[in-house]
């Protein structure tokens, strides 16, 4: 219940209470991001293996956006959190961040989402399954965060098992000079 009230009492703060937007390289949020999971990944069986796009990771010119740096590393915590999650029984759990055409993205090869869940899985208390974990507030606080920076979220998946889901968001970039 303490849970549940401290998501609720913070999703009902994004938009009022940010910290400044900054310019920061997205190669070091995705780094923040999966530090704070690493503890997570610990505790979990799965043997997940988590990579980093070339598209991020090697990229001659990095993407910088102008953002909230503590709110977008709660966004890539959360889908990759989900990610892990939602895995099943897959044989060999990979997730992979990213970035393509305008859009940053999540994706694994879990469980997947049927497309007439795409938009209520957004929806604050909403769980595809109510017996799953989690409390139904954490895609919530992601859909918030990232619109609340101008950008949008969305879901491309067949809902299949073994062919998951890929969560694209995007962001500002740093403004040109």
């Amino acid at each position: 219940m303490d849970h549940l009230l401290r998501d609720t009492l913070e999703l009902s703060r994004i938009g009022r209470i940010v910290n400044p937007p900054e310019d920061v390289s997205f190669k070091e949020i995705v780094k923040d991001a999966l530090d704070q999971i690493s503890g997570e990944m610990g505790s979990i069986e799965k043997n997940i293996e988590i990579s980093v796009e070339d598209s991020i990771s090697k990229s001659k010119k990095e993407k910088i956006v102008h953002v909230d740096r503590e709110r977008i590393v709660e966004v890539l915590t959360n889908l990759v959190s989900n990610s892990i999650r939602y895995m099943g029984d897959q044989p060999r759990p990979k997730i992979d961040i990213g970035y393509r055409k305008d859009a940053f993205f999540v994706r694994d090869n879990g469980i997947g989402i049927p497309p007439d869940q795409h938009e209520k899985v957004f929806d604050l208390f909403y769980k595809m399954d109510e017996k799953s974990e989690g409390d139904g507030i954490g895609l919530s606080i992601v859909k918030q965060i990232v619109e609340v920076h101008g950008g949008r979220i969305w879901i491309e998946s067949e809902g299949k098992e073994g062919e998951g889901s890929t969560f694209y968001f995007t962001l500002p970039e740093k403004p040109e000079e």
